[in-house]
């Protein structure tokens, strides 16, 4: 029996030193043969072996303990449940306790410094945005890197923002190609999966109801400039008067010029400096735009477990508003449901299902205009009030000043007061589980998941819709919306043999595993309302209107077979081989084959170490892939009003990628109290798809996807944690994470370097054949006197800037300025001062060379358990070291004048034109890449628990106060150096604008009856 007196099914009993053993049954029953003075010695996965001497009797009973030595048993990866102990490959496993000390927003952000190789980054702060994650490298150059996330056995297709953290009971995290091989196709960048909460063996029914409600909001000022380079108006005003009436006309010509329509710069003595002030209106509008906001937290969960059935129910209500006032806040509810039976010895039956529903406001990032919130924030100048108010008593449209500043920015105040632009979602995610024991050591298992994802987005802007230039499309009203439905049916049969033969231990799985997924997508819009207080598309004009609508369909067949074996539980070996069958393959290539092979060696079985518990050296070699996306085997054409264009070429060859991955690594159990391990991984794939240009001499036809990219990475992870004191009342545990790795571009086949499109309004990641996978390419300010390039009569072909073109000094009449740029020593304090861009000889223009590699260096988690009676302290700390970031937030900056450093450098006495050359016609540059390190305290965390009384009601009680993204040190400039583009946000560390991250503080009451 387990540590709790319930029948342990498949135990080992082995009469010591001979070929003679047997399992126990399913009430935990053995029967062997044994003479007296034999050494029986049970074993099972996660507990301790234990040894008896047979005497007198012929009942034996045995309880078994929990192994505390690598003893967790993982269900990731493998055909079976199995012991850390008989793994080939790594597994990360992150507990409720882990998880429970401050549950975070989701999953994602749960496992934050808690796994080595894991990269997580949250590059947008809208609560309804979800972490992206990266596992050890990248496996594709142009597909995502998001890993194969699963919960409780059912493949899924959506993210983990859906499920609630209070209801997890642990996390199990596959980085490699080789752990992940089981699944195949589905999982070349790794597998995450979830088990949810059941209820335990021999427990009454436990009710817990826990509230969490606190405040959220940003953690530093953004640097931007409360002086401006123009004329100021006899009032002391920059740019004209303010009766709180923009449409009056401006009466002066001190800070606007009436006949050109344009600004005035204060310029004097040949200067133009950043210097003179907001004399008297100056507003902080982003900190009156981003302020603290509630955010709440509720659940209540009842579990319960006897011999013949166990049950988990749980509701959970949340909401978070963020940061920004006007818009609704982001809610979810979920509900679920996990059930187990034994209606018999031999069947056993195991539901898990949940239903999310959740809603929140789609808020427009990155790129310029009115609807992004964060660049209008940023761009508007403070003597125009955000806040100000019509006389309607909502935010103005065009607060005072608005028509002064002439830009492209709109009061987001207003904007989100006025347009309502929101998506709702419903998810129902279930599965069966149906296993039948045949005999004592061969098992039938039936299963099948339903993912079923309805998502509907709404956006509407009212008739009467102001925006900062005449817009055809909205002023008179426009409504968009689409319906989007996507169902995962998964159905698996299974067939598992185990069994003991003298020394050895074996096991065999041969699965097959059928995926129908069904996509329909509806969208209609248009604009120019027809009627008042009608909101539909029908009541725009009819010549306004879009519709468009899309089925697809995906069919996938898979097969493997699964073989374990081991000797004495010592030396370790497993092997796996799957085909896959997807209708995504081209059709001339309809599978593909996936394997792996591990072996294990425990070395500590054989070898007595002084404070060793458990020493374990394994290897793993193995394969998993991507699929193609569902387009490219098809031929794809572009509709215009006057012709159907070819566009896309397709490709019935074209195969899904294959991964392949060496991994190497020791465990090490030590002192009863430490755990250790180390992982070293080589990740090659091949055949990674890529939309190639085609030649137009030879089809009509642009592009083609193609089996033609292969990127490589290698990694090295070390985890170490356990209990530093264990004391009476005080005990310190902890766990520490570190890894370091890089990913290479190897092979194009031909095809020339490029720097990706489509990601933000500024193109500069490369993509080239011997460069990192994340490296910036742009224009480089050189930093030293030898990067200048010389002509053959020694003179410098180096551009500086629009007022010298190169080709006409000499070296010696350059030098380093102030902030450590080359320039020309004569425009040193002048407004021709600019800074020198390296040259490229060959081309003859500036050079477009590597600035920037997004890849840190190295990545630390640290987390800490303090405890001390019935208080407990949580320490979580998270270190990077390395990355670039390229600021294109700042660079816009430049340009409208609104950035800090435009003020520094007017304090320095620059003519303003230095930020515009620095700006550099919004190229992308080496200026604006930034160092991305940081130190973050991710949470903290204080509770008091404690076991009430027999007489009361509640059984327990915890309180408990918590800070999440407390503290963010840093020398990037922005406002977090967690940022990216939403494209590929592990990869693409591109700042447009986005929304910040924040902080927040909760209180937290816990109650267990």
């Amino acid at each position: 029996s387990d540590e709790n007196g319930l029948p342990l099914i498949g135990a080992t009993v082995i009469v010591a030193g001979t070929s003679s053993g047997t399992t126990t049954d399913f009430d935990g029953n053995y029967k062997i043969n044994a003479n007296t003075g034999d050494v029986l010695n049970f074993s099972y996965v996660g507990y301790a072996t234990q040894s008896i001497t047979v005497g007198a009797s012929n009942t034996y009973d045995v309880q078994m303990q929990t192994d505390n030595t690598l003893d967790e048993v993982v269900v990731t990866g493998v055909a079976r449940g199995t012991s850390t102990k008989k793994l080939g490959f790594s597994v990360g496993k992150v507990n409720k306790d882990e998880l429970q000390e401050v549950p975070a927003a989701d999953p994602a952000n749960a496992l934050r410094g808690k796994v080595s190789g894991i990269r997580i980054v949250q590059a947008s702060g809208n609560p309804a945005s979800s972490p992206e994650i990266r596992l050890r490298g990248s496996t594709s150059i142009s597909g995502n890197q998001r890993p194969l996330l699963i919960v409780d056995g059912i493949i899924t297709d959506g993210d983990l923002k859906d499920i609630a953290v209070e209801d997890i009971e642990s996390m199990e995290v596959i980085k490699g190609a080789a752990a992940a091989s089981l699944y195949g196709s589905l999982a070349g960048n790794g597998v995450i999966q979830i088990i949810t909460k059941k209820g335990k063996g021999q427990q009454d029914m436990k009710t817990t109801l826990r509230f969490e409600t606190g405040l959220s909001g940003v953690e530093n000022k953004y640097p931007l400039a409360k002086v401006h380079p123009y004329k100021n108006d006899p009032l002391g005003v920059r740019l004209g008067d303010w009766d709180n009436n923009p449409t009056t006309p401006m009466t002066s010509n001190f800070g606007f010029d009436l006949t050109s329509g344009s600004r005035v710069l204060d310029t004097e003595n040949g200067k133009t400096v950043f210097d003179n002030k907001y004399l008297s209106r100056s507003y902080d509008n982003p900190g009156n735009i981003y302020t603290n906001q509630l955010f709440s937290t509720s659940t209540i969960s009842v579990e319960q477990g006897q011999q013949n059935f166990n049950y988990f129910l749980s509701f959970q209500d949340a909401k978070q508003k963020g940061l920004i006032e006007p818009l609704d806040p982001y809610k979810r509810n979920s509900i679920r449901v996990n059930f187990g039976a034994r209606p018999t010895e031999k069947l056993t039956i195991d539901l898990s299902a949940s239903f999310i529903k959740s809603k929140g406001i789609t808020v427009s990032e990155q790129g310029q205009g009115g609807s992004n919130y964060f660049y209008s924030a940023l761009i508007t100048e403070p003597f125009i009030n955000l806040k100000e108010k019509d006389e309607d008593g909502k935010f103005s449209p065009v607060p005072a000043g608005y028509n002064v500043q002439g830009s492209n920015f709109q009061n987001p105040l207003y904007v989100g007061e006025v347009v309502d632009s929101e998506f709702k979602r419903n998810r129902i995610l279930g599965g069966l589980n149906i296993k039948y024991d045949i005999t004592e050591n061969l098992y039938a298992k039936l299963g099948h998941s339903i993912d079923r994802r309805h998502r509907r987005y709404f956006n509407y802007y009212p008739k009467g819709f102001v925006t900062p230039t005449p817009s055809a499309t909205t002023n008179n009203g426009n409504i968009s919306i689409r319906e989007y439905t996507n169902v995962s049916n998964i159905s698996s049969a299974e067939l598992t043999y185990f069994n003991s033969f003298g020394d050895f231990n074996f096991a065999t799985t041969a699965k097959y595993l059928y995926e129908d997924r069904d996509y329909d997508d509806l969208t209609a819009s248009g604009f120019d309302f027809i009627a008042e207080g009608v909101i539909n598309v029908e009541n725009t004009l009819q010549d306004n209107q879009r519709v468009s609508s899309e089925i697809r369909e995906e069919k996938t067949r898979n097969y493997f077979l699964n073989m374990d074996l081991d000797y004495k539980e010592k030396i370790i070996l497993s092997g796996l081989v799957r085909r896959d069958e997807s209708s995504l393959f081209g059709k001339e290539n309809r599978s593909r084959i996936y394997g792996r092979g591990a072996i294990a060696y425990r070395l500590s079985e054989d070898v007595d170490i002084n404070g060793i518990d458990e020493f374990k050296i394994r290897a793993s070699y193995g394969t998993s892939g991507q699929r193609p996306n569902w387009y490219a085997q098809y031929e794809t054409y572009r509709v215009t009003p006057s012709a159907i264009e070819p566009s896309i070429l397709g490709n019935k060859k074209l195969l899904p990628s294959i991964s392949a991955e060496l991994e190497a690594g020791v465990n090490i159990s030590f002192l009863n109290r430490f755990n250790f391990e180390f992982n070293y991984s080589n990740t090659k794939t091949r055949d990674d798809f890529i939309l190639v240009p085609l030649s137009s001499a030879t089809t009509p036809f642009t592009h083609q996807w193609q089996n033609v990219g292969e990127i490589k990475s290698t990694y090295y992870e070390a985890s170490l944690g356990g209990s530093l004191i264990q004391g009476e009342h005080f005990n310190w545990d902890f766990n520490l994470n570190f890894d370091t790795g890089n990913q290479m571009i190897t092979e194009l086949n031909g095809i020339p370097p490029y720097t990706r499109g489509g990601l933000g309004a500024v193109s500069i990641f490369r993509v080239e054949e011997g460069q990192p996978y994340g490296t910036m390419y742009g224009n480089k300010y050189a930093t030293s006197l030898d990067q200048l390039s010389l002509d053959a009569n020694g003179i410098v072909l180096n551009t500086t800037g629009i007022a010298h073109p190169g080709g006409t000094d000499a070296k010696s009449e350059y030098s380093i300025n102030s902030d450590g740029y080359v320039v020309r020593t004569a425009d040193i304090g002048t407004s021709k001062e600019s800074p020198v861009r390296t040259y490229d000889e060959d081309l003859g223009a500036d050079a477009v060379t590597r600035i920037g590699n997004t890849n840190p260096d190295f990545n630390i988690g640290l987390s800490n358990s303090f405890s001390y009676k019935n208080f407990s302290l949580f320490v979580l700390l998270d270190y990077q070291h390395g990355g670039d970031i390229y600021n294109y937030t700042k660079q816009l900056l430049y340009y409208n004048m609104r950035h800090k450093d435009l003020q520094d450098w007017g304090a320095q006495d620059k003519d303003q034109n230095y930020a515009q050359n620095v700006y550099n016609a919004s190229n992308p540059n080496s200026h604006f890449v930034e160092d991305g390190t940081y130190m973050k305290v991710r949470e903290i965390s204080l509770a008091f628990r404690k076991k009430l009384s027999n007489t009361t009601f509640f059984d327990a009680l915890k309180v408990q106060i918590s800070g999440r993204n407390l503290f963010t040190f840093t020398k990037y400039s922005g406002w977090d150096p967690e940022v990216a583009i939403s494209t590929n946000p592990t990869n693409f560390r591109l700042d447009e604008y986005s929304y910040p991250n924040f902080r927040s503080f909760s209180a937290t009451v816990q109650l267990e009856f």
